[in-house]
């Protein structure tokens, strides 16, 4: 079957901006983004590259990633994705673990590619050897390869929060079903425009935002890297009617001296996901009449649910009902349905669901239950089938023998005007085993916050839930996705645990 799309939505489209980068004053329609793949088809099978092989890119948000993505369907290789903000050792164990045959980079991500093996580190995007191989007005037309639905078509590594990076599979029914169900979900056609800020190489950014808005034939402006004050300079500029963010993102933008609501004033759906939502900023651009509402999914499968804008407003802690061909079940311990208002784990099923781990059938088959992808989140359903992620099941707090889930923590700090952003964490006790810890940054300095955090959650929660030790951060330690990062936090707070007890 042919999944070269790209292919097809050039032919079909009249000449437009498909891709615009500020960064480097480019421009390109569909059809330069179809030529530009089949240059680069040619060259790939040129360097020995064939059906089945992994092709890699180590690059900032840049066309070249598209350049890959397309080439590779054009070929039939698996399109490899790898994320420049990991450390060294998680990097290498993705470039081992793929069995990559070559890599695209940026110049100025190479130090973090040393120890790897020369012939691996294949071009440099930004230079002009590149520019000329993909160059379309030197067109070399490629013959598209036929390829079976349930064939590999992608690795995307996790972000190694709790060991190292896992391989999740897409097949190209996989690849491409996410983008229209992002697109009949949001409604999205040509005339719509967004920006990517957010990493491509995160399926947040890439497969829920990028894809779908190309896929349908609308106008994508690239942010290099995500800067909140220059992100509202692109909105001021481009205007656009569709965002998909990390809330920390929707922060910077929203605390940065430049910030005007009137860029947004085109906005059709402002949506956050790929960590929980910062209820200081869905409340703050509720008041501005701009909701943001919440999208949910995961590496394993792109997009799962979404709340609807006149629901958001109602229940802003739900991630909504699930988008169009996703199943979803919560499960206790024993596999058995919850009641509406329980807590278990979250199981999906669906076309955009990965078939599994690269190389790793023992951890594919404990995450599945039947059909479903256990998504490792413990969640509960209301009454109108609304679903609330509650919190992950390995980040569950156990302290003198009771269950504290820092969701709930952090949902009660953050009704305390002192607090802008909450992380709460387990630490190691030696009375209970672990005790209750909270990263705070705080809207304005106070030497007592401890004291009114404490008064203020000692009438709110129960006393085991009570955060034993706080932590004044000046920002979030954020991981390589842009979430909060919860080891260097944890690490943080063992360590002034610590401290007090000498």
């Amino acid at each position: 079957m042919n999944y070269d799309w790209i292919k097809t939505r050039a032919t079909f489209d009249a000449p437009k901006a498909a891709v615009i980068d500020p960064f480097k004053g480019t421009e390109w329609t569909y059809q330069d983004l179809n030529i530009r793949a089949e240059n680069l088809a040619n060259y790939l099978q040129e360097q020995g590259i064939r059906r089945g092989d992994v092709v890699g890119i180590f690059t900032p948000n840049d066309v070249a990633i598209l350049d890959l993505l397309f080439a590779s369907f054009k070929i039939g290789a698996v399109y490899l994705p790898i994320n420049w903000r990991l450390k060294t050792q998680e990097i290498e164990s993705v470039i081992a673990d793929s069995k990559v045959k070559l890599i695209f980079y940026a110049e100025k991500h190479l130090s973090s590619l040393e120890g790897i093996a020369d012939t691996l580190l294949h071009m440099d995007i930004d230079s002009q050897a590149y520019d000329d191989i993909v160059d379309p007005s030197r067109h070399r037309p490629f013959q598209t390869v036929s390829v079976e639905g349930n064939e590999l078509a992608s690795l995307m590594y996790t972000s190694g929060t709790t060991g190292l990076p896992k391989g999740v599979m897409f097949t190209y029914d996989g690849f491409v079903n996410n983008p229209i169900n992002t697109a009949l979900t949001y409604k999205i056609n040509a005339t719509y425009t967004t920006i990517i800020s957010t990493p491509m190489f995160h399926v947040l950014g890439f497969n829920d935002l990028t894809l779908p808005l190309l896929m349908a034939g609308g106008t994508l402006i690239i942010q290099r890297y995500f800067n909140g004050e220059q992100l509202n300079d692109l909105m001021a500029q481009y205007k656009p009617n569709f965002l998909i963010q990390i809330p920390t993102m929707y922060y910077a933008m929203l605390v940065a001296e430049n910030f005007d609501l009137k860029n947004f004033e085109n906005i059709d759906f402002l949506v956050q996901g790929g960590s929980a939502p910062l209820p200081l900023v869905q409340k703050q651009f509720l008041k501005m009449g701009q909701p943001i509402i919440t999208g949910y999914g995961l590496t394993e499968s792109p997009l799962v649910c979404v709340n609807t804008p006149e629901n958001n407003a109602l229940k802003p802690a739900s991630i909504g009902q699930p988008v169009m061909f996703l199943d979803v079940c919560i499960f206790n311990d024993n596999f058995e349905v919850v009641q509406v208002g329980e807590i278990g784990e979250l199981g999906v099923r669906g076309n955009n669901v990965t078939p599994g781990y690269w190389n790793k059938p023992e951890e594919t088959a404990q995450s599945f239950h039947g059909e479903y992808f256990l998504t490792g989140d413990l969640a509960k359903i209301d009454e109108d089938g609304d679903i609330y992620i509650v919190d992950r099941r390995k980040e569950m707090i156990i302290t003198g023998g009771e269950n504290v889930l820092p969701s709930e923590v952090e949902a009660v700090l953050s009704e305390h005007p002192l607090v802008a952003q909450s992380v709460v964490v387990g630490y190691e006790s030696p009375k209970y085993g672990e005790s209750v810890a909270a990263a705070v940054v705080l809207t304005e300095d106070d030497p007592n916050f401890e004291e009114k955090l404490d008064m203020h959650m000692r009438t709110h929660i129960a006393g085991y839930k009570i955060p034993r030790l706080y932590l004044k951060l000046t920002h979030m330690p954020l991981n390589s996705t842009s979430k909060a990062d919860k080891l260097q936090i944890q690490q943080f707070i063992n360590e002034k645990a610590q401290d007090n007890q000498t």
